[in-house]
């Protein structure tokens, strides 16, 4: 199940991520407490993934982060409402952000003296929520496009880029390890996945979290992941689960976010 809202703000940082986790998890908040903190206050994996459609023009502007970190770094002017979709295998968990986005109506996106672009507070203001017709997967290949990049990393934190030799075992033995949890299947993969890249391309996306900046000190990461057009072969039903959650690290920071072609 997905759902695409349309947003409307007047400019955007490209550091956006950790606020559009924000408001998600404040929808989460307003519709079921309990829900919310079950998913965040335990080391589970999230079952959803989200992206958020920007205009590629940008130009330079000032990003007040916090009260420790102020950068130059790219901004989105908006003239016209921008597109987030939201996808996920857990029902309840969609259901629950759309009963809680209907209630917010306007996010604060600059939060106090926090993610303040150009010396101004941003409003983020939900316009319209639509449920979105998932396209059926029954073979057993499917070429996909990326919404968001897909992000896979080696126990070590680093990344791993669809050319390497290592790319497809480490996708499997990550997707295992996913499917794995009782918050999304119980059960591993049931058949290998075969990756096999068609028009990929190796990017580098700027990212910030609460948790990153206050064991670094550092005002933002730097996250090489993938994007393109890829042709995924497995299950049917594992690959179709896979297109509701998304694929490989850091789905829920908006991430592996992948469209059927």
């Amino acid at each position: 199940m997905r759902i695409k809202l349309l947003l409307k703000a007047n400019k955007l940082p490209i550091l956006y991520r950790h606020r559009i986790m924000s408001l998600i998890k404040e929808a989460l908040r307003k519709s079921d407490e309990d829900y919310r903190e079950f998913l965040y206050n335990n080391r589970i994996t999230k079952p959803f993934t989200f992206s958020l459609i920007t205009p590629s023009a940008k130009r330079k502007g000032s990003i007040k982060i916090d009260d420790k970190f102020e950068i130059e770094d790219d901004v989105v002017d908006l003239n016209k409402p921008i597109s987030l979709f939201i996808s996920s295998s857990d029902y309840r968990f969609l259901i629950n952000v759309i009963n809680g986005l209907k209630r917010i109506k306007v996010f604060n996106f600059s939060s106090y003296e926090n993610m303040l672009v150009d010396n101004e507070k941003i409003d983020i203001e939900i316009l319209h929520i639509n449920v979105l017709n998932e396209k059926p997967i029954q073979k057993e290949s499917v070429i996909f496009k990326t919404i968001s990049p897909i992000l896979l990393e080696d126990k070590d934190d680093k990344p791993i880029v669809f050319n390497e030799d290592i790319f497809e075992t480490e996708l499997n033995n990550l997707m295992n390890k996913i499917l794995s949890s009782p918050v999304i299947r119980g059960e591993t993969l049931y058949r290998t996945l075969k990756f096999e890249p068609l028009d990929m391309e190796k990017v580098v996306i700027k990212h910030t979290l609460k948790s990153f900046r206050e064991r670094t000190r550092k005002p933002i990461m730097y996250l090489t992941a993938n994007k393109g057009i890829f042709r995924l072969t497995g299950h049917p039903k594992d690959l179709e689960l896979l297109y509701k959650i998304g694929i490989g690290n850091r789905t829920g920071q908006g991430f592996g976010m992948i469209e059927v072609v």
